[in-house]
């Protein structure tokens, strides 16, 4: 901004004081400047007032700056105009269609970066000219003699882009605010007529937000149909309703601030506002939507049974899914607001490579996260055995496991070393098996031993969480201090505690049988014989 405003205060303080006039055209009086330090300008008068053409800087003010109301002398904004092009009459209309087109996509001298050079060269072609903005390619200034002006080429496409960018129904209508503009009254910076717009504007904004956001639900609601959730559809409305409701009202009064003709620098405040909230809006909406897609996976439907998603995992699936919108929605409002985003996205990269070597260990638990989120090879309150370590999962971070052993202590196993190594989860048995054997002391009578085994296979029977088909209850060898039977019986449980209580009252009533049955469980023991040597 100084660079354009030291000259400008350069050229107001040294012009009147230069005394140096020199006839060029008809009606139109030379007057030369030299700034200090630059290269010097030429200014000429005509229609009573001052203007130059020595750089794009000056020719594109003197065509803007002479529309003002305040400052409106439009056959000096004319100038810039090739005289080849109609007549003065016509020329003074393509300049202030060629403004109307300016603020109707958008373009603001505020942020144009206008060079003030005498001979400015494009760097991508090395020719004399000046596109004015990348919206509008087809409208470029160019240097003819001493002076910059609209191409021939351009202010012949002025008219048809007039065309394109109004409609027929509002082309006539800005044509005729233009006209009225001049003269009116201001109130507190704007004009009657502006402030009567914007009152108008405002109550139908009022209107159309109460209309759109009920027309929005309904459409959710009928698209969201065949879900059959109705918490899921509810929380849809009410996650994306509002700020798309904002953001279509934010859209639409971007596009009428052109038809209010203000302030170049009130128009351009408002046009950044409006980029502003329709930015963080989207933010908002991206945001959201990694919410309603966790949502979604993790809500059953009736159509469609629920992802086998343990819901322990989701607040890693919803962390990862915010963080990548929080990024996608703050490169989109850049974007918005008009910054190349493309260096930006080279650096995330290159900053997220070097962050991924530097820290390797915390990459590979992340993917072992994502790995254990897709395979899913255990969830919390199965009992599992990886890398030595048994016992109870009790958690599934972002980064670690947490495994609560059998000794009653918590370790906390790395991730990436879950997903890498072999598993084996206890937790995921259809049946729980008990197998022991059950020593009787020699000397037992056979038919106690028999009814004995009859009893069990009986309380295995009666037993309600035992498996009552390929358990084995038999008499399996005769050891060296007992006699032994096998018992292979399994629980139908996948609950670790209920497994040790369904055993518990299996052996209970297995001591009740040996009692009744009257026989003795064994314990190791050896007879020792001594010869008696007396007669020796």
């Amino acid at each position: 901004m100084s660079k354009i405003l030291f000259p400008l205060l350069l050229i107001i303080l040294i012009c009147p004081s230069i005394p140096l006039f020199a006839q060029e055209e008809e009606g139109e009086i030379l007057l030369e400047s030299h700034p200090n330090d630059h290269d010097f300008y030429k200014f000429y008068i005509y229609d009573s007032v001052e203007y130059s053409q020595s750089t794009p800087y000056h020719a594109l003010h003197t065509h803007l700056d002479f529309l003002d109301e305040q400052n409106y002398h439009p056959k000096t904004a004319a100038r810039v105009i090739p005289t080849s092009v109609g007549n003065l009459d016509t020329r003074v209309e393509l300049a202030e269609e060629l403004k109307l087109i300016f603020a109707g996509k958008g373009i603001y001298l505020n942020q144009l970066d206008l060079p003030l050079q005498k001979d400015h060269v494009e760097k991508n072609t090395g020719k004399k000219r000046f596109i004015i903005s990348d919206k509008l390619p087809e409208i470029y200034l160019i240097k003819v003699g001493e002076r910059w002006r609209y191409s021939s080429y351009s202010a012949l496409k002025i008219n048809k882009i007039f065309k394109e960018t109004f409609p027929p129904y509002s082309r006539d209508i800005i044509k005729f605010v233009s006209k009225i503009e001049k003269g009116n009254q201001y109130v507190l910076g704007l004009k009657l007529w502006q402030w009567g717009a914007l009152l108008v504007i405002n109550a139908l904004m009022y209107i159309v937000y109460f209309i759109v956001i009920r027309v929005l639900a309904f459409l959710i609601k009928q698209f969201f149909s065949k879900a059959g959730n109705q918490y899921f559809i509810s929380t849809v409305i009410l996650k994306f309703k509002r700020p798309i409701t904002i953001a279509i009202l934010d859209f639409l009064f971007y596009m009428l601030i052109p038809l209010l003709l203000l302030d170049s620098t009130i128009a351009f405040g408002l046009t950044v506002l409006c980029k502003i909230i329709f930015g963080f809006t989207l933010i908002i909406l991206i945001f959201r939507t990694a919410d309603v897609i966790v949502l979604k996976v993790m809500a059953p439907s009736p159509r469609k049974k629920r992802w086998n998603i343990d819901e322990h995992l989701t607040p890693v699936l919803r962390s990862s899914l915010r963080i990548v919108a929080l990024m996608v929605g703050f490169l989109l409002f850049l974007k918005i607001l008009g910054y190349n985003i493309n260096n930006i996205v080279t650096g995330i990269s290159f900053g997220g490579l070097i962050i991924a070597f530097a820290a390797q260990d915390t990459v590979k638990n992340f993917i072992g996260s994502i790995m254990l989120f897709t395979d899913k090879p255990f969830s919390v309150g199965d009992s599992i055995v990886v890398k030595g370590q048994s016992g109870i999962v009790e958690e599934i971070g972002f980064r670690t496991t947490k495994i609560r052993t059998f000794n009653n202590s918590l370790v906390s196993l790395p991730n990436n070393i879950a997903a890498d190594n072999e598993v084996d989860n206890m937790g995921k048995r259809e049946f729980r098996r008990f197998n022991t054997m059950l020593s009787l002391e020699y000397g037992t009578d056979r038919n106690n031993v028999k009814a004995f085994i009859e009893g069990i296979r009986k309380a295995i029977d009666e037993h309600p969480t035992t498996r009552k088909e390929g358990y084995q209850v038999r008499l399996y060898q005769f050891a060296p201090s007992s006699i032994d039977i096998l018992l292979n019986v399994f629980f139908e449980t996948d609950d670790y505690n209920f497994e040790l209580q369904s055993r518990e009252e299996l052996m209970f009533t297995i001591m009740e049988i040996a009692d009744k049955t009257k026989v003795k469980f064994a314990f190791p023991t050896q007879t020792i014989h001594l010869n008696n040597d007396e007669k020796e």
